[in-house]
């Protein structure tokens, strides 16, 4: 006897392929929604974040023409205020130099801490 073979069997793996193909456009699909959205979310994200340029303009004080470029405020009553007052010519050094004699300043005064 001849073997006999199903005729439904191949319908029945071709409906199966068809139906996995169209679940795997499906998934497709759906993942890039997820990520268009999560990109616009970042992007938002990163957006807010950085203060825009129009922003900063707008709250920003003109700085008058008589004060030093790099002036570097200070709280009153600390350290820095007490050497910066010693020498009004060391507020006119350029920030580098400044915290370079500060350092020395804090050395010689000894108000640093002693190394081990």
């Amino acid at each position: 006897m001849p073997p006999t073979t199903d005729p439904q069997l191949p319908l029945t793996i071709v409906i199966l392929c068809y139906s996995a193909v169209i679940l795997l456009a499906i998934i497709l699909l759906m993942l890039f929604r997820i990520s268009g959205q999560l990109a616009m979310v970042a992007f938002k994200l990163s957006k807010s974040s950085r203060p825009s340029r129009t922003r900063e303009t707008e709250v920003a004080p003109a700085t008058p023409e008589s004060a030093p470029a790099h002036s570097i405020e200070v709280g009153a009553g600390t350290a820095f205020e007490e050497f910066l007052n010693e020498d009004p010519q060391r507020r006119n050094l350029p920030k580098k130099e400044q915290f370079k004699e500060y350092r020395k300043w804090r050395a010689a005064k000894g108000l640093n801490w002693a190394k081990p």
